[in-house]
C-alpha cells in the first residue's frame, strides 16, 4: 500500500491478471463493473488486494485457492459466491467431481441445507458450461 492507503499500481495489474485466468475476460469484466458500481474504492481493494496481493500469492494455485474460496461460501450459505468459485474452480482445472466432493464434504461441517442448495448451484453452472463447450 502507498503512503495515501491505496493499493499500488503492481498489485493492482496483478489483480487484474489474476481475475482473467480465475473467471475469464468476460465474467472479470463483468466483477470489475459490479464492483465499480457498487463503489469505486471497493472496486481498487478487491482487485488490488484480494486478488493481486492474496490470490497471487504463489503457494497456493487458482484451483486449489477457488476450492477453498468455494467451500467457505457454503458454510457461509452465499449463493452468489458459491457460483462465482464453482466457476473459478471449473475454469482453473477442478473437476465437475472435485466441486462436488468439496461440497459433499461439507455436509457435515456446514449441515446438509448449505449443502444441498450449494450442490444445486454447482449444479447450475456446471450444467451451464457443458452447454457452452458443446457449442
Amino acid at each position: 500500500m502507498s503512503e495515501k492507503n491505496e493499493p499500488t499500481v503492481g498489485n493492482y495489474q496483478r489483480g487484474l491478471e489474476v481475475m482473467a485466468q480465475l473467471w475469464g475476460q468476460e465474467v472479470a469484466n463483468d466483477m470489475l463493473m459490479f464492483w465499480r458500481s457498487v463503489h469505486p474504492d471497493i472496486e481498487r481493494y478487491i482487485t488490488a488486494f484480494a486478488l493481486g496481493d492474496v490470490w497471487a500469492r504463489p503457494t497456493l494455485d487458482l484451483k486449489t485457492r477457488s476450492l477453498i474460496c468455494l467451500a467457505s461460501a457454503v458454510v457461509l450459505e452465499r449463493a452468489d459466491q458459491v457460483r462465482l468459485h464453482t466457476r473459478g474452480a471449473l475454469q482453473n482445472g477442478a473437476t465437475a467431481a472435485e466441486v462436488a466432493e468439496t461440497i459433499i464434504q461439507l455436509m457435515i461441517y456446514a449441515g446438509f441445507p448449505a449443502a444441498w442448495q450449494a450442490m444445486e448451484i454447482a449444479n447450475q453452472v456446471i450444467g451451464d458450461r457443458s452447454e457452452k463447450t458443446k457449442s
